[in-house]
């Protein structure tokens, strides 16, 4: 991520509820992302900041950036 701070969601992206469960990782490619987890609809979305927005990612581009490289 960027030096400059984004705040994350706030909201669900499909419910709009509050109740969220966010957890910053890195991927084995060193992407930094954002898990969110709605705790209401039980949503779930991959996101990771560019350009000082948070993108959302697919789970296929997560997997991939995820595979262990040899």
């Amino acid at each position: 991520m960027s030096d400059a701070y984004v705040v994350p969601p706030e909201r669900c992206a499909s419910c709009g509820a509050r109740d969220l469960t966010r957890l910053p990782m890195v991927l084995t490619d060193g992407t930094d992302v954002l898990f969110v987890s709605c705790q209401v609809c039980e949503g779930r979305e991959w996101l990771t900041e560019s350009d000082g927005q948070w993108v959302s990612l697919s789970i296929d581009t997560v997997i991939q950036r995820s595979a262990r490289r040899t």
